[in-house]
């Protein structure tokens, strides 16, 4: 039910508006404000769903009841887990950020408006990690005399974020402002896209050396051809050599993405067991061992680090990553060693589940849900993301917004739009 004369929006919700928006915003450059704003969001949401019909008549969409239902059969999961109790814990705390799909679906069935201003919160909040990345490759960014963020210099140069993270929310960043061109009128708009779009990319590609927002930028890149031009083979074939040419420009010049990827080959050429490619390498040998031997319930919430430890000691018995609590770097195979193949089903249900309405029609925020998806499931494929606060917040906010946007756009061919 949308806000209408007869199912007004209550203060209440729109306080959830807000400390949403405010997470959202955050999410780019503070773990701890992103925490605070969203911790408060849920408080709100559950304050007023129990005032608010018309909220509680919105609240069951199919995204909202299988996060709900995934979050569930993880916390059924600690009751058979064979990780220590603050193993357990600490992996509940984590998924608990599952409850703000529901919020993010819930706020913007009731405001049409909520998609178009948490996109807008997200950019916001990307433009000051991007800007933070350029004051540090010129050295003004400053440092925090309390360690609350963490600078690189002129060769790395990363802010508030790891590399990782920089790579995956800039890249997305960069190929929604891209799309956004494809959809704006007037050729002011469509150049002030494409150079919003560039600028999101330059810190990726040239400014640090993380490897996976090449990955996600090139896979978005590609995505983003597909959705918007019309397919034929000749094209189509055109535009992926397009594509690959334009990164094998970015290797020829730029320092940075030549040395991260020759460090990759040789990583694989060698088998370099302490490199991240080795490490990942072993995580999944482990834990593919751990799903063939336990397949329906796994080994129970937060019991990864756990199963893992004696690999780790036997691997590096003198060296501080013997002791550390590992994770797998795979969002689907730590899914499938703690809760077994059914619940791997079930988180590939909910991500299924939010993806539906976008394959459905073209329109802006349909097409950069696909892009957002397409993004955080490639990079969830090597990384553990709904493990982490910035990316889990990142997705399950963004995601809910824009789902409900495709879900309700009129039919294929009333929208307006530049074809490619």
């Amino acid at each position: 039910m949308q806000d209408s004369p007869g199912f007004p929006i209550t203060r209440l919700e729109r306080a959830v508006q807000y400390l949403l928006l405010l997470a959202l915003f955050c999410v780019p450059f503070s773990t701890w404000l992103t925490n605070v704003f969203a911790g408060l969001c849920v408080v709100c949401f559950g304050a007023a769903l129990a005032t608010s019909a018309p909220l509680r008549a919105v609240a069951r969409t199919p995204p909202a009841l299988l996060a709900v239902a995934l979050l569930a059969l993880l916390v059924l999961g600690a009751s058979w887990s064979i990780g220590p109790p603050a193993d357990i814990v600490s992996a509940l705390k984590k998924y608990s950020r599952l409850l703000v799909l529901p919020i993010a679906v819930a706020t913007s069935m009731r405001d049409p408006g909520m998609p178009a201003r948490a996109l807008a919160a997200f950019f916001g909040g990307a433009a000051v990690l991007a800007t933070s990345n350029y004051l540090v490759w010129h050295d003004l960014m400053p440092a925090s005399p309390h360690g609350w963020w963490r600078i690189g210099d002129a060769k790395d140069s990363f802010s508030f974020k790891n590399h990782i993270t920089i790579g995956i929310l800039l890249s997305f960043a960069s190929v929604t402002c891209l799309l956004g061109s494809t959809y704006v009128q007037g050729a002011r708009a469509r150049v002030a896209c494409v150079a919003a779009g560039v600028l999101f990319s330059v810190p990726i590609i040239f400014l640090n050396q993380g490897r996976t927002g090449y990955v996600t930028l090139f896979v978005g890149m590609v995505v983003l051809f597909l959705l918007r031009v019309r397919f034929t083979l000749l094209r189509t074939s055109f535009g992926m050599a397009a594509i690959v040419l334009l990164f094998v420009g970015f290797y020829a010049s730029s320092d940075n993405f030549k040395l991260r990827t020759d460090d990759l080959i040789t990583e694989v050429r060698t088998d370099q067991k302490r490199s991240p490619n080795g490490l990942r390498m072993s995580y999944l040998r482990v834990g593919s061992g751990i799903i063939a031997a336990h397949p329906l319930a796994g080994l129970g919430t937060g019991s990864f680090a756990e199963v893992y430890a004696p690999t780790a000691l036997r691997d590096w018995p003198e060296d501080e990553l013997g002791k550390t609590r590992h994770q797998p770097h795979s969002e689907f195979l730590l899914m499938a060693v703690q809760i077994g193949i059914p619940g791997l089903l079930l988180y590939f249900a909910m991500l299924g589940s939010l993806l539906r309405p976008a394959l459905r029609t073209r329109s802006f925020h349909a097409d950069a849900l696909v892009l957002l998806w397409v993004i955080y499931v490639a990079s969830s494929s090597f990384n553990s993301l709904l493990w982490d606060v910035t990316e889990a917040y990142w997705f399950l906010l963004l995601a809910g917004s824009l789902y409900v946007s495709a879900r309700y756009q009129p039919p294929s061919g009333k929208f307006t739009l530049q074809d490619s």
